[in-house]
């Protein structure tokens, strides 16, 4: 599915993307995946914070082709992009121009089914987005799982914890009896469904890699499972 390049659609200003990068035969010839955030966005333009990697320096000019991956309310999204600037300041940055149009990714591991059991939320040092990076560390907080899926999980906190859209988080959680630690980005939140106030529901995306994705496939799919025969007649 595709639809058009609307600047709309484009993850907001501090939102965490990943861009993919083609290296040449000489450097390895590796498909790169590095995680970055919008810098700014406007009309045919698309700012990211320059992600640096090794023959970074000789590599990127006007021209070269990425791709920006991101996480929406739909699933997975995706664009080709070509650098049209490419700003070395405080925060070097890449000005992207789009070549071709959004596409959603509808994969399987967007599947969400409902889980119970608690996880953990930890700070990650040096987040961009947190507001004051000179502040005392955030305490771990905990929350209940809403729903999970093999790249991300809905899950609920009170509203007065730290994690807001757009921050990272170090998630930790026992899964079909083994631990897993993964980082994750807030792509939304929701104000208490309940209506009491007391509550906030947190939709997360896993950041890539992840690398307990085949217990979490197996979960998901065993829930799955589960719940057809529970509604079965």
């Amino acid at each position: 599915m595709v639809s058009s390049t609307s600047p709309a659609q484009w993850p907001a200003v501090n939102g965490r993307v990943r861009v993919q990068v083609q290296l040449p035969e000489a450097l390895g010839g590796d498909l790169l995946e590095l995680p970055t955030r919008v810098e700014d966005s406007a009309e045919g333009s698309l700012v990211v914070a320059a992600p640096g990697f090794s023959g970074d320096l000789h590599l990127v000019a006007p021209g070269m082709p990425v791709t920006v991956l991101w996480a929406s309310e739909r699933g997975q999204m995706r664009q080709d992009f070509l650098i049209a600037e490419v700003v070395r300041r405080r925060v070097p940055s890449w000005d992207l121009a789009p070549c071709g149009e959004v596409e959603v990714q509808q994969r399987r591991r967007f599947v969400r089914v409902p889980v119970t059991g608690n996880l953990r939320l930890h700070a990650v040092p040096g987040d961009p987005v947190r507001q004051d990076p000179d502040a005392a560390p955030e305490p771990a907080v905990t929350a209940a799982f809403v729903d999970l899926s093999e790249g991300g999980a809905c899950v609920r906190v009170r509203s007065d914890a730290w994690p807001e859209a757009g921050r990272l988080v170090r998630t930790v959680f026992e899964l079909d009896g083994g631990p897993v630690e993964q980082l994750a980005e807030v792509v939304r939140l929701v104000p208490d469904p309940a209506g009491t106030g007391e509550h906030d529901d947190l939709v997360l995306s896993f950041v890539e890699p992840v690398a307990a994705s085949d217990r979490l496939r197996r979960h998901v799919m065993q829930e799955q499972i589960r719940n057809r025969r529970r509604e079965a007649p």
